[in-house]
């Protein structure tokens, strides 16, 4: 008897019918940030030689920056990378000490975009070996990206309310809406920085970089009920 009545007042459960869309803003801007990376490397038989070659060149570029008028808050000069070098001798089977790697990197956060090409010139003509390509960015990409979340919100509910029209249903309200993370700052290749226009004869070199637009973009995932 116990079972009998179990078994009669027991319901089927009914999922209610829900639209699962997708939402995407993106919005083409100038970047006014870019962070750079300058490596000082030296290769030397001597580890003394090549600390203090490594040393006089980061003196150098250092100093150029600062004639740029970066200041100290905007730069980082404190990664070394100290690396011996071995040769293997095939006949004897042996390794041999070959000499010392030395690199020291200076890190660059550049709000003055306009100072972009002066610094890259120069600090190649103090010793510097390696510039990464810039990686742009915006200062209030905080606000930016919480505008855009808040623009794809409203495309996914747009696209949810297009898909509810189509089946001649109402839309009803949003059950759950997660965001996508993705990348806000885009990297620039020295090839675009020189897109913007050709450099002539009469052009300075450090005139002819110019950070061209970035994307930024943003994805919500949302579900919405159907409404009855």
């Amino acid at each position: 008897m116990l079972a009998i009545g179990f078994v009669s007042t027991a319901r089927a459960e009914v999922t209610p019918p829900v639209i699962e869309v997708s939402g995407l803003a993106e919005r083409l801007v100038r970047p006014d940030l870019a962070h750079l990376e300058i490596t000082i490397d030296v290769r030397d038989e001597k580890l003394d030689s090549a600390r203090r070659e490594a040393g006089a060149r980061t003196i150098a570029v250092l100093r150029s920056l600062k004639e740029i008028g970066i200041t100290d808050d905007m730069i980082d000069s404190g990664s070394l990378a100290v690396q011996p070098e071995f040769a293997w001798e095939p006949k004897s089977g042996v390794r041999r000490l070959q000499g010392y790697f030395v690199a020291r990197t200076i890190r660059v956060r550049l709000l003055d975009l306009d100072k972009l090409g002066v610094i890259l010139e120069r600090t190649v003509k103090s010793g510097a070996n390696q510039i990464a390509p810039p990686r742009f960015g915006l200062q209030s990409e905080s606000q930016v990206r919480r505008e855009l979340l808040s623009e794809a919100t409203r495309n996914a509910r747009q696209n949810a309310a297009a898909i509810a029209a189509g089946l001649d249903a109402k839309l009803g309200s949003a059950l759950r809406v997660d965001a996508i993370e993705t990348d806000m700052a885009l990297v620039t290749s020295p090839m675009m920085l020189r897109a913007s226009a050709a450099p002539t004869e009469d052009t300075p070199a450090e005139q002819s970089y110019r950070a061209g637009d970035i994307t930024l973009r943003a994805q919500v995932k949302a579900r919405f009920a159907i409404a009855p």
